[in-house]
């Protein structure tokens, strides 16, 4: 059975993560490790580590840390994938040793680059990471993006060509429903759907996805505009995540609403989506 939650704030301290999800309702919960747009971080003490740990072991349920937005392991410029490589490893031990379930990251951007070189930059960066920190209970996830300014792993085609690299690896997918749609998936329509799951099961696999992240669409499908909008408001609709949850295994998965963060939405939307496992 699904799980619902929200990303939530990690200001003032990792810690207060846990209220903020209870104060949504949210069963699941994601939050960023720094500022997502900014390389400094501070780092966090052992005690930290050992106190979000055991809140962790308390609240007994798959938590998730997203990788900040300049991370780019598809970069042409080495100076750019060395320190993101530096970040990635710096999270995803943080990840491993607190008992975090998920540190996902969005693929990269090819940037004066074709899609090829951009692929094995990305794989060159992971087995970079890999090489110096391979974790022993974090999943490293892979998101799916919307194909625009050239972002990568736009198809699940990318996707399994990187995650078909490192076999034996704690490594999946974290479904973002707002990329794929916008991507051209229509997983609002019975036939959209269906295509969607064959292009999945065939190139990555369906039990590589781990995650999904639950966001409406402000624009139609194709459109390779990353715009999210509430539950049921945009282009995809109640439909489409009827056809998720609905599934065995997809219907199965935590979801984490990344929706736009007004009033009392968070508890809307997650309400929303409780309401779809009902019909």
């Amino acid at each position: 059975m699904a799980l619902f939650g929200a990303h939530v704030s990690s200001a003032g301290s990792i810690l207060n993560t846990f209220e903020r999800a209870r104060e949504i309702g949210a069963e699941v919960f994601q939050f960023f490790l720094r500022s997502p747009r900014v390389w400094r971080w501070n780092g966090v003490s052992n005690q930290l580590v050992k106190e979000f740990s055991l809140r962790l072991k308390d609240f007994g349920k798959p938590v998730m840390v997203h990788a900040p937005y300049l991370l780019n392991l598809a970069s042409p410029k080495e100076e750019l994938r060395r320190r993101s490589v530096e970040v990635f490893v710096e999270e995803l031990s943080f990840c491993d040793m607190a008992g975090i379930d998920f540190y996902n990251f969005h693929p990269g951007t090819a940037k004066g680059i074709d899609e090829d070189r951009a692929l094995r930059n990305i794989i060159l960066s992971l087995e970079e990471v890999l090489k110096r920190y391979e974790p022993k209970r974090t999943f490293v996830l892979l998101e799916n993006t919307a194909g625009e300014r050239g972002d990568m792993g736009k198809s699940f085609s990318e996707l399994g060509r990187i995650i078909s690299s490192f076999p034996g690896v704690r490594i999946g997918v974290c479904l973002d429903t707002c990329h794929a749609f916008a991507y051209g998936y229509e997983i609002n329509t019975e036939r959209g759907f269906s295509s969607f799951l064959l292009e999945i099961d065939r190139t990555v696999g369906l039990e590589r996805i781990r995650a999904v992240h639950a966001n409406d669409s402000k624009f139609p499908a194709g459109s390779r505009k990353d715009r999210h909008e509430h539950i049921g408001e945009g282009y995809i609709g109640f439909k489409g995540f009827e056809n998720l949850l609905r599934h065995e295994h997809l219907g199965s998965l935590p979801y984490y609403i990344e929706t736009p963060k007004v009033g009392d939405m968070d508890v809307v939307n997650l309400s929303r989506l409780r309401s779809l496992t009902q019909l």
